[in-house]
């Protein structure tokens, strides 16, 4: 450990916020698998399987609240191209639904594209 903090002082970079990611969860037996816990600072993931890359993905927001991510609902018109295509390139779709002429997005989304599409916002977490 006092290697990676030599290193990272020589980077000037010690005093950034870290996450320690366990990866390889997936090889672990089921039972001890379901016994990790994640907290502010470990998450335990399976880049293989994809296991955990949502609560790293949010710790990883947590930590870095320059523009920190929002999970809301939106109820898009069809006919807004633009708006869909923000949402689309910029976060992260849980789930969409078409209904008539216009599509409700379950998304996580950095708070600068949430500010862009507020008027189709229909929920929000807080």
């Amino acid at each position: 450990m006092a290697q990676v903090e030599s290193v990272l002082n020589e980077l000037e970079v010690a005093s950034k916020p870290r996450i320690h990611v366990m990866n390889k969860i997936d090889l672990l037996p089921k039972e001890k698998r379901e016994s990790l816990i994640d907290d502010e600072k470990t998450i335990h993931v399976s880049a293989a399987k994809g296991l955990g890359l949502n609560e790293l993905l949010l710790a990883i927001d947590r930590a870095v609240q320059d523009d920190p991510v929002q999970h809301v609902l939106l109820r898009i018109p069809i006919s807004d191209g633009k708006a869909l295509s923000i949402v689309d390139s910029k976060g992260r779709v849980q789930s969409r639904e078409y209904e008539d002429e216009h599509v409700d997005i379950d998304v996580l989304a950095p708070a600068s594209v949430v500010r862009r599409v507020a008027k189709y916002v229909t929920w929000r977490e807080e």
